[in-house]
């Protein structure tokens, strides 16, 4: 309970900064480009960490993690709210995603353990405490900011030092899967088209979010909007994501990461264009109940693929694989989106859609590959 606890106020703090990016912007009179570079700065630094320290946590290395991702984690959001130059905003930015991508890592590895049996059903559990803190956070900043622009910051950054702390010693105490794996795991699973498969499906549920990231506020509040109104559609949109991943945990491990899959992946697409359509923040949350709903599938069945694949031994090198996908994917998002909407508006919902879909024929073609290899290995003399 400590560890989703912990992981909660993580991506509660990245929530926090969702629904203030106008007034981060207009506070500091920053121009479209920094803000971008704010948003995306945190998915950068997390894909760093996920990439070049999970196979630390693979060999069971988890003191110097552990205190890296706490301390990171709480300076964040205390940089977010005193901080007014770019390069500090985009710092405090990333050092929030430093603690999420490291304790990401470590939670995944404490709580599959030695057996990835059951894995499916924990990894969703995770991903339900993730958007529950994300579309907590936008409330957070809305209640906290009458006290202030600085207190929701301040709010969330005393909550991880409040359950942190304790969460950081279970992880200690917990046993991982451990296996002397080096960087050149990293290669070998970059090979195997069900990993590929997986990494293209990530882009598109990540990228999907560093476009929201970004943009929402701006044009929820565009489209007439409040701050409210604001926090109330996403968490609306949020909502399936509370509920289903446990679920499509279950059902990816039971009938194969494939077969859940790719329904999902399908839908994602016309979703997205939806967005472009929506004439209110009530439209849009309608919308978004179909994305959240889609997106629970996709994002665990990609997840129960990589553990497929990896096996409890190598967890933390393969979702740290599907994390940095997924974080480049978001942090170019992020990067774009801002400038994207500055020129087209609505626009950039179907040129995000566009994206979307060249991604998901690469995936199903990776899938079909991966099929025609197990073919292949079934019918091999033994």
């Amino acid at each position: 309970m400590l560890i989703y606890s912990t992981y909660f106020v993580l991506t509660a703090a990245l929530g926090v900064v969702f629904v203030l990016l106008e007034d981060l912007q207009a506070r500091h009179g920053l121009a479209d480009w920094e803000v971008g570079l704010i948003a995306g700065t945190g998915f950068g630094a997390a894909l760093v960490v996920q990439t070049m320290l999970s196979p630390l946590a693979d060999r069971g290395v988890k003191v110097p993690l552990s205190i890296v991702a706490l301390g990171a984690g709480v300076l964040g959001p205390v940089g977010l709210a005193y901080g007014s130059s770019t390069l500090v905003l985009a710092g405090s930015r990333g050092l929030s995603g430093i603690g999420l991508g490291l304790f990401a890592l470590l939670a995944r590895k404490a709580l599959i353990g030695l057996d990835a049996t059951g894995g499916g059903a924990k990894l969703g559990m995770l991903l339900s405490v993730a958007v529950a803190g994300f579309i907590s956070g936008p409330f957070i900043g809305y209640l906290f900011e009458p006290w202030g622009f600085e207190a929701p910051f301040l709010a969330v950054s005393a909550a991880l030092i409040v359950v942190g702390a304790p969460a950081t010693m279970a992880i200690l105490r917990s046993e991982f899967a451990t296996t002397p794996v080096d960087y050149s795991v990293i290669g070998q699973l970059l090979r195997r088209p069900r990993i590929q498969s997986a990494l293209l499906v990530q882009c598109i549920v990540l990228g999907y979010v560093g476009v929201f990231d970004s943009i929402v506020d701006r044009f929820l509040t565009d489209l007439g909007a409040s701050t409210g109104d604001v926090a109330r559609a996403i968490m609306v949109v949020g909502f399936p994501m509370l509920i289903l991943p446990r679920i499509a945990g279950n059902w990816a491990e039971a009938l194969g990461g494939t077969r859940v899959m790719l329904p999902a992946l399908l839908c994602l697409v016309p979703i997205m264009v939806g967005y472009s359509l929506v004439p209110t923040a009530l439209w849009f949350a309608a919308v978004g109940l179909l994305h959240g709903s889609a997106e629970s599938f996709a994002s665990i069945s990609s997840q129960v693929l990589v553990l497929e694949v990896t096996g409890a031994e190598k967890a933390a090198v393969g979702t740290g694989l599907l994390d940095a996908a997924g974080l480049i994917s978001a942090a170019v998002a992020a990067g774009l989106a801002p400038l994207i909407y500055g020129a087209s508006g609505k626009g950039v919902f179907v040129i995000t859609a566009s994206a979307g879909a060249m991604f998901a024929g690469l995936a199903l073609w990776r899938i079909r590959d991966a099929a025609e290899l197990d073919r292949v290995a079934a019918a091999a003399p033994v």
